[in-house]
């Protein structure tokens, strides 16, 4: 049996949260791959030197390719030459030719429920790429039990067809950190040791100007010399001009600190020493900055949406993601209540233990083989 895997979207330099599913994925199945398995990775470039160490009868075939649509013209042309038995695409984007037995991973529905923090064209492309799979794959894995409810009721995809397959953190960088391995970091970026966090692409989907509100109410009940901060951690995305207007509008906009993309090996250090994490979305599928966070043994203040419930169950403190002034008493609750922190730090740690990459990657492998 020949297993193909695109494989591009785990083949970046900077990953964002789909691609590190992928690269995670790939990292465990090489684990759990045996002498018999043949195993063909598809690629649009050469695989990075993290990716390079493959296991026997595995195999990188780039597919060189210099124009737009790797993916829905080259890969659709080796799918039509050369198939494998299998093929698995964890990024949703099947091609338009492809193995009767084609899985891939749908991660949510963003663009159907939120589209207004999409940019019209991704928002076409992930919507025309979402109802192709459900049409042409012969499985889905779903990363969270509220995925799956939503692609029955928006796309009314048989349960049947379905798997949940919950994502994970990876442990063996997001973990409690020594104050030897945080020090150089903060130090490196100039942080104080008090600061509310949130790392991702600075876009319009992820609600920021809800918390940059909500800090600015915060801060001004704090009085003069208040060491708090708001820290952004991300590149600029779709509607960042909008989230700009609302940090240089605010009345707390010297004590919001945007240090732009981070290097990946300093965000656990910068996570660990955080007061608490901030996850405002819209909407998520899953939401791994929250396992990520728990991991870390830092507080979890996040959307009270379903997917971030699923995820953290009590382990968190959830507000609505429209209203700034509880978000605001959220910050207050948590920067005032040592004893409240605490609490939350340890309900973290215990339901981040729930969820592993290892266990995902079992079902996925064992699922692609059925």
């Amino acid at each position: 049996m020949v297993i193909g895997i695109d494989a591009s979207s785990a083949n970046r330099a900077k990953r964002t949260g789909v691609q590190w599913y992928a690269y995670n994925l790939l990292e465990e199945f090489k684990k759990l791959a045996t002498t018999d398995d043949r195993v063909v990775l598809y690629l649009d470039a050469p695989l990075l030197d993290d990716m390079k160490s493959l296991p026997n009868n595995w195999e990188a075939r780039v597919l060189k390719w210099s124009l737009p649509g790797w993916n829905t013209f080259r890969l659709s042309w080796e799918m039509w030459r050369r198939p494998p038995d299998v093929l698995f695409v964890p990024a949703n984007k099947i091609p338009l030719i492809h193995p009767k037995k084609t899985v891939t991973t749908i991660h949510d529905i963003g663009p159907d429920r939120v589209p207004n923090v999409y940019e019209p064209k991704v928002r076409q492309q992930v919507k025309a790429a979402t109802k192709a799979a459900v049409k042409g794959a012969s499985k889905i894995f779903t990363v969270s039990q509220f995925t799956k409810s939503e692609l029955v009721s928006v796309y009314m995809v048989l349960k049947e067809k379905m798997i949940v397959t919950p994502l994970a953190a990876d442990t063996t960088r997001y973990q409690k950190l020594e104050a030897s391995k945080i020090n150089p970091v903060l130090a490196k970026y100039r942080l104080g040791r008090s600061y509310f966090l949130h790392v991702g692409r600075l876009e319009n989907k992820k609600n920021l100007g809800t918390i940059i509100r909500a800090f600015e109410t915060f801060k001004s009940t704090r009085g003069l010399g208040d060491p708090f901060e708001l820290v952004l951690v991300g590149s600029p995305g779709f509607g960042y001009s909008t989230i700009k207007q609302y940090i240089n509008g605010s009345s707390a906009k010297d004590s919001i600190r945007e240090l732009g993309y981070v290097d990946e090996a300093d965000v656990p250090a910068i996570m660990n020493q955080a007061t608490a994490y901030l996850f405002p979305s819209w909407y998520e599928g899953f939401g791994i900055p929250a396992l990520e966070t728990m991991a870390c043994g830092t507080v979890l203040i996040a959307s009270d949406i379903g997917a971030l419930r699923e995820v953290a169950a009590d382990a968190a403190i959830f507000v609505s993601p429209s209203e700034p002034e509880a978000w605001a008493r959220a910050l207050d609750r948590i920067a005032s209540e040592p004893t409240v922190r605490e609490e939350f730090e340890q309900k973290g740690l215990e339901r981040v233990k729930e969820f592993s990459w290892k266990k995902t990657a079992e079902l996925t492998w064992q699922e692609i083989y059925l």
